[in-house]
């Protein structure tokens, strides 16, 4: 069953879609099993998986599949009352039937969750990551970055089979479940997560803010989203076949809205009552965050480069496109550094899964410079770091994770 079938969708190798997709994934990049987009190790401490009831009807977390949602849980081991919840990347489903080969695997069902995860702190101590906080992590199961919500299930082609979406009432359970376990004494707290999670950081980081604050006034919230800024970019071909088409199809398929029930901010949809998907797309809807964030991103993402750009750079023509695309970046850009209260490290290595801890500015790496920023020792200007080189410093920057351009 499709809503726009003139729409021509993408292929479903660009996503982890499948199972053998999720596992060449969970390989090589840093955004499952608890990491967040981190390239830092995790502290070896595990957690149990919690999966949530579902007693509430059509308003009961699920996966794709119908299973039940759930999470894992990290305690401190000193009782801090430091918090991250850490989202699970692992891009989007953007059809009916590439949703239903998602129900199949760990990212659409909980039926083959691991028993335990570990879990990536981003919070701070001194100028660099407390591994010692209460650390939640949000395995993807819905395909939309946690944001739908359908009360039935909905049909997927001939044969009987249905999807079932819930993102946003797995992300809301999650954190009524949280507030059990001592987030509402929560004295700071971060949403992180990377790629799809970083997505689901930006959406979600002021509707988690309201929820602590109205429980804990006085706790410091702030975000930090990982590779979560994608462009609203054509690709190099100039076809109907692009990011945002898929994003677009993904707010109808997987009726993402704006009230209770919605994942989506409302006072985005005010600024784009026409084009109300611009709301699921991060350069969009960020001017209406109110929470700090400190953004980690290359300005030549090479995920957007393959499924954005959709190009491998073999051309001349195709390198040059290579290089807009990264002013096209700052050009997007433009409005975080604008606002002061927020951070950034934005590099010009050729990644996805960056290695944040050897990534250097200004003669701090990553990590330090956003401890800078979270203890407020920058601020505005001086708080966002960019990389003004072309790919990979000009090809100074020589590490396995940066991809070689050209």
């Amino acid at each position: 069953m499709g809503l726009y079938p003139t729409v021509l969708l993408v292929a479903a190798a660009i996503a982890c879609n499948t199972h053998e997709e999720y596992m060449a994934d969970v390989v090589n990049s840093p955004f499952h099993l608890g990491r967040g987009g981190r390239d830092l190790p995790l502290s070896g401490n595990v957690g149990p998986l919690t999966l949530l009831p579902q007693d509430q009807g059509d308003e009961s977390p699920a996966c794709l599949d119908g299973s039940p949602y759930g999470f894992y849980f990290v305690p401190s081991k000193t009782g801090s009352t430091k918090w991250t919840i850490s989202i699970e990347g692992g891009g989007w489903c953007y059809n009916e039937t590439l949703c239903y080969q998602r129900a199949q695997s760990e990212l659409g069902s909980s039926k083959n969750w691991s028993k335990t995860s570990g879990c990536g702190c981003m919070n701070v101590l001194g100028d660099g990551i407390d591994e010692n906080c209460n650390c939640i992590y949000m395995p993807y199961g819905d395909g939309a970055s946690f944001s739908g919500y359908r009360p039935k299930p909905w049909p997927v082609g001939p044969k009987g089979q249905f999807l079932t979406f819930r993102g946003i009432k797995n992300f809301d359970a999650t954190i009524d479940a949280a507030m059990k376990l001592g987030l509402n004494k929560a004295t700071e707290f971060v949403l992180t997560g990377g790629s799809a999670g970083g997505l689901s950081t930006f959406l979600h980081m002021d509707r988690v803010a309201a929820r602590i604050k109205a429980v804990a006034p006085d706790c410091k919230i702030r975000g930090a989203p990982v590779v979560g800024y994608f462009l609203d970019h054509d690709n190099y071909a100039h076809t109907a076949n692009n990011y945002t088409a898929w994003m677009k199809y993904i707010y109808a398929m997987q009726n993402l809205t704006f009230g209770n029930d919605g994942g989506l901010m409302a006072a985005c949809q005010k600024t784009f009552p026409t084009d109300p998907h611009y709301c699921f797309m991060s350069p969009h809807m960020q001017q209406f965050i109110s929470t700090p964030f400190f953004v980690f991103n290359s300005k030549y993402d090479s995920w957007q480069l393959d499924n954005e750009l959709q190009t491998k750079w073999t051309t001349k023509p195709e390198q040059d496109a290579v290089l807009q695309y990264g002013i096209d970046f700052l050009t997007q850009f433009k409005p975080v550094e604008s606002e002061p209260k927020n951070g950034a490290m934005i590099t010009s290595c050729v990644c996805h899964g960056c290695p944040w801890s050897d990534l250097e500015l200004e003669g701090k790496n990553s990590y330090q410079h956003y401890a800078s920023w979270f203890a407020g020792n920058t601020t505005g200007a001086s708080a966002t770091h960019i990389d003004p080189r072309l790919p990979n410093g000009n090809g100074t920057i020589i590490n396995s994770q940066c991809t070689k351009f050209p």
